[in-house]
């Protein structure tokens, strides 16, 4: 039932920036908090060279990097630091995981997880789009080894966000360019420009307006 969820969830839209993971207990089963990450951490390295997973802290849909965390039940405590935008900087392995580890939260809630799945791409003005749909491409069979008997209902990640970028265009290997659309489905985000595979043939790159703070893949934004 856990494949199924997961899957339900990439449908509905809900994949890269709005997944709610935990919400405040003081001790929460560690698969529960950083739910899904035992799926990625799973998959043979060559099935997720191009991508990774990543989870913020929010409180109030905002990062709260001032959160209080620690792994126990497996030793001392063992703390889980956050960087300036709330990111989690040491994940979980996945023996632990498998364990009966939990989640503590020593001080900051309430709070949720939101996971982001990210491109194996750094952040910039200007990117190439072969590179955004090779991870984009990865995820998508990623999404669907993970599925197994399930991998009729599999979404494609076909979708590249670019946070804090403002704007940007589309350039087309004859020189043509386009805007990039724009999505407000995401109250964490704002308003975010963002590329969408499918509907682009033809594009060699995206030039963008600032470079994002982040990109993120995600199934397409709701109309």
């Amino acid at each position: 039932m856990q494949r199924r969820h997961l899957l339900a969830v990439l449908a509905a839209g809900l994949a890269a920036p709005g997944l709610a993971l935990a919400d405040d207990p003081q001790r929460i089963p560690l698969s529960k908090a950083f739910k899904y990450l035992d799926f990625y951490l799973a998959l043979p390295p060559t099935l997720r060279s191009r991508f990774y997973l990543v989870f913020k802290a929010l409180r109030n849909e905002r990062p709260a990097p001032d959160l209080k965390l620690a792994i126990v039940g497996q030793g001392p405590p063992q703390p889980v630091p956050l960087d300036g935008s709330a990111q989690v900087t040491r994940l979980p392995t996945l023996a632990q995981l498998k364990s009966d580890a939990d989640l503590q939260v020593w001080w900051g809630g309430p709070f949720r997880f939101a996971t982001e799945i990210r491109p194996d791409v750094a952040p910039a003005t200007r990117l190439d789009v072969g590179q955004l749909d090779a991870s984009l491409n990865q995820a998508t069979a990623a999404i669907v080894h993970i599925a197994g008997p399930f991998s009729a209902m599999a979404p494609k990640l076909d979708t590249v966000l670019f946070p804090d970028a403002g704007s940007g265009q589309i350039v087309f290997a004859d020189g043509r360019t386009a805007p990039l659309p724009i999505a407000h489905q995401w109250k964490s985000l704002g308003a975010v420009p963002y590329f969408r595979s499918t509907t682009a043939p033809g594009a060699r790159a995206v030039a963008l307006a600032k470079a994002p703070s982040r990109l993120l893949l995600s199934v397409p934004p709701k109309a």
